[in-house]
């Protein structure tokens, strides 16, 4: 008999999998934008959500406050669901309003210099879209003549150029021509939803409110130290935040939800504030939803998978690490899957495996919040000509095959492999490349096939030459830039 261990990671992941009853790994994702299709299955309800959501015929701006990985854009699509899919379905319209690139191009860059009305065109840009993409065309025909006209007005005045082209098959008409300029920002977005709550199946059966989802605002090319200053414009008008039939909805990272309420009189008794935060039920929670989920309840605990040793304490080690965060939790479910599957091919998950894995993830950890930091550094790095190359470290010119280390140019120059292998890392870090991720990248064309064993062995054939040609002061210290993370992959230390 074939031991698993004959044949690559990925093939012993699935086996490993399928073994245990599910259809796909349960922690291969863990951030709610690339889960938005099925984040629906597997939602840990928490009463902020209702809170957030209000009641549509009297609709209330809301903040929503969480730290990185707590849940806030989790928690956004959810609001979008109940609205599109759920239990405010064709009552309230929701417009996602995450987009602010025009908005910066506008100002070059300044946020001193954004405005209200800089705010103003990008939601209506928003809600026109949403009109556009979401509405059933049948929920237009109970507007007049005059109100098509002005929607179509909106459209042209405001709309990106796709939106236009399917509001004017939607709605085939002239516009209004209007001297928008003339119009206060609340007159503006007043009158944009009072026709949007005209629209519905019937004219008694008509959407009540919308609601205006704010996200990502710490995630602009400006950087997270750029968001309140960027929001503030918007957040300190208070009509626009307590209007009729409009709400926004803020999900908003901790620290720029605190920087703002500084600044603007957020009150507390007319407008919903929350701040999320997990307690280790809620994130046990996260965890066996997520394994019903994809076994189809054939596992519901993290304990079923580990053995009788093992079980009494394994998911408790791994609450105590995630220091209360959803996301570090399911990082960490996910490395000790990975460690398991690449250490041995019992079913169950033993006592070392955690340990191990709790070791592993710290220094990754360790490494990941020195990011933030280095992030501005790195990319500057990455863009220097050699006349401005840091003294230390490394540095390469990607697509060129030149590589300095601590200021001299290596010579020779590395072979195509072995530039290939470096340019991936360096693209990457300080983040950990898979085996699989570096294979692909060195040999796309390969044939191994199934003995996905012969790929690794050459990579790591690879790996020692290229650590020896970057050991230029011939002190031994190969591994001083090419690191190599058990049962992940490698990753690179620049510096």
């Amino acid at each position: 008999m074939v031991s698993s261990k004959t044949f690559g990671f990925s093939h012993r992941l699935w086996r490993w999998l399928e073994r245990l009853g599910f259809e796909a790994d349960p922690f291969a994702l863990y951030e709610a934008e690339h889960e938005r299709d099925y984040l629906s299955y597997f939602f840990v309800d928490r009463p902020y959500l209702y809170d957030v959501l209000g009641v549509p015929a009297h609709p209330q701006t809301a903040f929503l406050m969480a730290g990185r990985g707590e849940g806030k854009t989790a928690t956004r699509h959810m609001v979008a669901y109940e609205c599109t899919h759920g239990k405010f379905r064709r009552q309230v319209l929701p417009v996602h309003y995450y987009d602010f690139g025009l908005l910066i191009e506008t100002v070059q860059g300044d946020v001193s210099k954004i405005t209200v009305r800089h705010h103003l065109r990008g939601v209506i840009r928003a809600i026109i879209r949403a009109l556009a993409d979401e509405v059933p065309a049948i929920y237009f025909d109970h507007l007049d003549e005059t109100e098509r006209r002005l929607l179509t007005g909106y459209a042209q005045a405001f709309g990106d150029p796709v939106a236009q082209l399917r509001l004017s098959q939607i709605i085939p008409t002239q516009p209004l021509p209007l001297n928008w300029d003339m119009l206060s920002p609340l007159e503006t977005l007043n009158t944009l939803s009072g026709l949007v709550i005209k629209l519905g199946q019937t004219p008694q059966n008509t959407y009540k409110s919308l609601y205006i989802l704010v996200d990502c605002v710490d995630e602009t090319a400006l950087g997270a130290q750029a968001a309140a200053a960027l929001l503030r414009p918007l957040v300190g008008e208070r009509t626009l935040l307590e209007m009729p039939h409009l709400a926004f909805k803020f999900f908003l990272p901790a620290e720029v939800g605190e920087s703002l309420r500084q600044a603007v009189d957020l009150r507390p008794d007319r407008l919903c504030v929350r701040r999320i935060t997990w307690d280790r039920e809620a994130l046990r929670d996260v965890v066996q939803q997520r394994l019903a989920y994809y076994s189809h309840d054939m596992v519901r605990r993290l304990e079923d998978m580990c053995t009788s040793a093992a079980k009494g304490r394994a998911m408790e080690r791994l609450l105590d690490a995630s220091e209360g965060s959803p996301r570090t939790l399911l990082r960490l479910c996910q490395a000790l899957i990975h460690h398991h599957v690449y250490r041995t091919d019992d079913t169950l998950i033993d006592s070392v495996d955690v340990t191990e894995t709790l070791i592993e993830f710290q220094q990754r950890v360790e490494v990941e919040r020195q990011t933030p930091v280095a992030k501005p550094a790195l990319a500057a790095a990455r863009e220097a000509t050699p006349e401005v190359l840091p003294e230390t470290g490394l540095h390469i010119a990607p697509g060129s095959g030149h590589v300095w280390v601590d200021g001299q140019q290596l010579t020779p120059p590395l072979s195509p492999q072995e530039f290939k292998l470096l340019e991936t890392l360096y693209r990457h870090a300080p983040h950990i490349v898979t085996q699989e991720e570096l294979i692909e990248s060195v040999w796309p064309q390969s044939s191994w096939g199934a003995d996905e064993s012969y790929g690794e062995q050459n990579l790591r054939k690879l790996i020692s030459r290229l650590r020896r040609r970057l050991d230029v002061s011939g002190d031994g210290d190969e591994a001083r830039f090419v690191k190599n993370a058990r049962g992940r992959g490698y990753w690179l230390k620049v510096s």
